[in-house]
């Protein structure tokens, strides 16, 4: 008769609460009083609001006003409006008793989600978009000048 071995590997709860918090690689954000998660949330959504109704009203209004200058304001208009839309998703995300990682986004789809979102990453990046387009029209209009 062959010698076989069987090896049997228990986990504990102990190892299933540390593979858990060792999941995210980015370092974890203090966590912020529900009050002003509640201020971000109502922020961004009135952000939202007025700079969709801003940016629909420009777009149609294009036929008869196209100038330069109401271009610029849909452009700053559509730009905040996604600053505030991605405002509201990376503050939701930081509620309390959301999850704090995503195993069925995979390794790569967490640490995506935890960068862009939950750091308002991609909400910092449209509001340096949108100062970056006004100091780029400035700069043109002074140095054409």
């Amino acid at each position: 008769m062959a010698n076989t071995s069987e090896q049997l590997q228990f986990t504990t709860s102990e190892s299933v609460g540390n593979a858990s918090q060792a999941y995210p690689q980015f370092p974890q954000r203090p966590t912020l009083p529900i009050a002003s998660l509640i201020v971000a949330v109502v922020t961004g959504v009135s952000g939202t609001c007025a700079n969709a109704v801003v940016f629909v009203v420009l777009v149609f209004a294009r036929r008869f006003f196209g100038s330069g200058v109401n271009a610029l304001i849909a452009n700053q208009s559509a730009m905040d409006l996604f600053a505030c839309i991605f405002l509201v998703v990376g503050v939701s995300v930081s509620f309390p008793g959301t999850p704090r990682s995503y195993p069925w986004l995979g390794d790569v789809g967490n640490n995506a989600v935890c960068f862009l979102l939950r750091y308002r990453t991609l909400a910092i990046v449209c509001m340096n978009a949108e100062k970056f387009g006004l100091a780029t029209i400035a700069c043109t209009k002074k140095c054409s000048v």
